[in-house]
């Protein structure tokens, strides 16, 4: 059994600041600054309140400050503390300073009678009492007296979920997925004052994030850790909203929630993705659409005018009696999908068109189709104008925008770098190393050609084609074959409901968002069969699946919530009580189903980014040296999260000076750290190997790649080790192992940095008949 650091108590602490952060960012300021506005709100109004508009806020000032290139933690700040000033000034009775100035004279007054104490323990107490008698009077405790075991379910749920979302990295403390590198880099030059570093892209998490760094000063790669986790919940809470606004049952809501909990496979919703943490929003524009259609909307109409007058009239309609609070935040909502990811605004696209057919006709009556498309301009303005204006500065397009338009219009992208491993099969002059990959990727792209004789079909066998495509993409990309049967039959059923709630007026709402449930995971289970069907591919399966499964509770509820809300016309209230209590043995029944079944989800798949020891030595490093008096030499993953503490070099070009194939350099720093894998965490064409002679005997063949270490990582490490070795061995005094255990070994170097030591040494020199002799 191997021996891995596993900082439990760090992890945990490190979890708490970030989550605690960011719901005071997101809760604890707007309902401060907003509490006027709020006060009378009910709290379904309140939490998208609080996360639409300062989501909005924040990422939108970012962008006017990184546009004006005056981005930093003094601007942010300042601008936010004027914007919450003037938003509190406006909510006031504009006494404040008139107050401020009786404070001031009757703290003068008790200064000059030597009763400065006294007075100001009186005026503690005295608010104390006042804070007291308000709190005592909040809303909030009868709503909880009323729906304590709702609010019970869904802490637990709330728990449950932050638990098994960072169960990995409580295990693995690094990044599971490749790309958040990435997406730090652009939050790190952000901080720098560098918006759009690597080209325009959709930045709504990066300032979010960058906001966290700004208000709270957290390590950002620990932001970037947890707050995935943060903001599945804050979509989850958004679902049991969602669900509340369309189903009857009293815990038909917290179902649905245990349902995607339970039974979520998508390990991107436990990072820190944009697409994933857009997610929220999209929900919201469900919720705000549906309570506009709800609403009985009259048509604006004034006398004397003729039918063909009324036509042009489509302004009576873009005001405050058809645009109120929550269709602002519905603007709003639309505006963050587009910020978060284009992938996001293409899941919204797909969920408003499911919710615009299955509100066919009423969709298209003038006061609601002219105030929602209003909304949906405006919102998608809001979104596109940051982008726009910084296109016209001179900021190209970020890489996978290109990318992105290449896949909606057909195209082939090749994309802007090289061919990393053609180029490294000839340098090594091995043409077994790129043949293989040219050979799967053709092998691939053939399989992808899929091309469907419609025309020789009968309507009847389109119809199970289809049906049957729907099916394996479930099966493939969501759940298993029971779990998916039952879900089409729940959507069979459903439809039959909604038509049947279509019938009464008193119903129709309903059964149109049963309606709307159904089309939108038709949708989506269609672009996710694309491939298949022969369609082109908007989007890639797994993508179509990470947007599907969090409406999957809703669709197993359709058929269960049609019997509550047919019960439950009796409304005796002792009748109402028996309904409450099978709702919630519903909940639990559920919840057993899943667990008995074998639909509840495994931990998700394991992407080992780097060990745990780097993270555990970085952060011992950090507290123990002072600011740049120390270099770490260590492969890409801990480059900025040293940068303001210290130096970095990068392990392969350091290794490519010792093997002599660059001009020497040297630390110029008093302590050099080297951080060296005993067993490889991965490497392309070994796997995990431990490092050895072998692998040290290779040419190593340098690009200045970070994909250098995932198919040249043997060798790296390798190398480093038997250097590491040998450097031990000529200078034992100032080069001694720092930290070592089964899988990690570093190094601690102390140097005189203005007489700093040759580190170019032969350090196979001990091992060449070895070498000789195994023909490596």
């Amino acid at each position: 059994m191997q021996k891995v650091i596993v900082d439990t108590n760090a992890y945990i602490s490190s979890m708490i600041m970030v989550l605690l952060s960011c719901a005071a960012r997101d809760f604890l300021i707007p309902l401060f600054v907003w509490k006027n506005h709020l006060k009378n709100k009910s709290y379904a109004y309140r939490f998208w309140f609080c996360v639409i508009t300062q989501a909005s806020l924040q990422i939108n000032l970012v962008l006017l400050l990184g546009f004006l290139d005056i981005c930093s933690r003094g601007t942010v700040i300042g601008c936010n503390i004027v914007i919450y000033l003037l938003i509190l000034w406006n909510f006031s009775d504009k006494k404040l300073f008139r107050r401020l100035k009786g404070w001031s004279d009757a703290f003068w007054e008790a200064y000059r009678n030597d009763r400065l104490v006294s007075y100001l323990l009186r005026e503690a107490a005295g608010w104390w009492k006042t804070f007291i008698r308000t709190a005592g009077g909040w809303r909030i405790w009868r709503y909880m007296r009323t729906h304590w075991l709702e609010i019970l379910l869904m802490a637990g749920l709330i728990v449950y979920n932050i638990w098994f979302l960072t169960y990995n990295v409580m295990r693995y403390h690094c990044y599971q997925f490749s790309d958040i590198p990435v997406h730090q880099s652009w939050i790190y030059e952000l901080e720098q004052g560098n918006l759009f570093s690597d080209g325009i892209y959709p930045f709504g998490m990066h300032a979010m994030t960058y906001i966290i760094r700004v208000l709270f000063g957290l390590n950002l790669r620990e932001i970037l850790l947890y707050a995935g986790a943060y903001q599945t919940v804050l979509l989850f809470i958004g679902l049991f909203i969602l669900a509340k606004e369309i189903f009857y049952g009293k815990y038909t809501p917290v179902t649905v929630v245990v349902i995607i909990s339970l039974m979520l496979n998508q390990g991107r919703y436990a990072a820190s993705l944009p697409q994933e943490a857009g997610m929220y929003a999209v929900v919201g524009i469900a919720y705000f659409m549906i309570r506009y259609l709800h609403g009985d909307r009259k048509k604006f109409v004034i006398e004397g005018d003729s039918r063909f007058r009324r036509v042009f009239r489509a302004g009576c309609y873009i005001n405050r009696r058809y645009i109120r609070s929550e269709e602002i935040l519905l603007m709003l909502c639309i505006g963050l999908v587009i910020a978060y990811h284009f992938y996001t605004a293409i899941a919204a696209i797909f969920l408003v068109a499911a919710i615009g057919i299955a509100y066919i006709p009423k969709i298209f009556k003038k006061q609601y189709f002219i105030p929602l498309l209003f909304c949906g301009i405006m919102g998608a303005f809001i979104a596109v104008l940051p982008m726009g204006a910084c296109l016209a500065k001179g900021i190209p397009f970020q890489e996978s925008m290109a990318w992105a338009t290449s896949v909606m219009t057909g195209e082939e992208w090749v994309g802007s770098d090289p061919d990393y491993q053609s180029e490294l099969a000839q340098a090594l002059d091995r043409g077994d190393i790129g043949g293989s990959l040219d050979a799967d990727q053709e092998a691939e792209e053939e399989t992808q050609k899929v091309e469907v004789d419609y025309s020789s079909m009968t309507p009847i066998e389109i119809l199970r084609f289809y049906s049957n495509a729907l099916i394996n993409f479930g099966i493939l990309a969501m759940f298993g074959y029971a779990a998916i049967r039952l879900m089409f039959l729940c959507m069979l059923s459903g439809a039959v409901c909604a038509v049947l709630f279509m019938l009464r007026k008193k119903t129709r709402c309903y059964g149109h968002d049963y309606m709307a449930m159904i089309i939108n995971m038709i949708i989506l289970c269609t672009m996710g069969a694309a491939q298949q069907l022969g369609l082109m591919e908007l989007i890639a399966a797994a993508r179509a699946s990470t947007f599907a499964e969090p409406f999957i509770g809703f669709i197993y509820m359709l058929p269960v919530d049609f019997a509550f809300r047919v019960l439950g016309g009796w409304k005796n209230k002792y009748y109402q009580a028996v309904l409450n209590v099978i709702s919630a043995a519903v909940c639990i029944g559920t919840t057993y189903m899943i667990i008995t079944l074998g639909w509840y989800h495994s931990f998700f798949e394991i992407n080992q980014a780097y060990y745990n020891e780097s993270e555990y030595l970085l952060r011992n490093i950090k507290k123990s040296y002072e600011k740049n008096t120390f270099t770490i030499v260590s492969p890409t993953d801990e480059y900025y999260d040293v940068l303001d503490y210290g130096r970095h070099t990068q392990l392969s070009e350091f290794i490519n000076m010792v093997n002599g194939k660059q001009e020497a350099f040297t630390f110029p720093t008093e302590y050099v750290f080297f951080f060296i894998e005993k067993k490889v965490l991965q490497d392309y064409f070994y796997g995990p190997v431990n490092v050895d002679l072998k692998y040290a005997a290779m040419d190593f063949v340098y690009f200045a790649n970070t994909q250098d270490y995932y198919f040249e990582r043997a060798t790296i490490e390798s190398q480093a080790y038997y250097w590491a070795l040998k450097f031990k061995q000529i200078y034992p005094r100032n080069f001694k192992v720092y930290y070592e255990d089964d899988i990690y070994v570093a190094y601690i170097m102390k140097q005189n940095p203005y007489s700093p030591y040759d580190l170019q040494v032969d350090y196979l020199s001990d091992y060449t008949d070895e070498i000789e002799t195994n023909g490596w």
